[in-house]
């Protein structure tokens, strides 16, 4: 697998957790959001 598709990959996880504690009302939008920004930021740091 190349760079590009491992980081789509885990993009794909995070934001599919992150729709289930959405969905679960453990989080809110907001909350969402920013944790979505800093885990783009973190991934595609590395």
């Amino acid at each position: 697998m190349d760079n590009k598709a491992i980081i789509r990959y885990k993009f794909y996880l995070c934001r599919n957790f992150l729709d289930k504690l959405l969905h679960e009302n453990l989080i809110n939008e907001v909350q969402r959001q920013k944790i979505e920004t800093a885990v783009i930021k973190r991934i595609t740091e590395v």
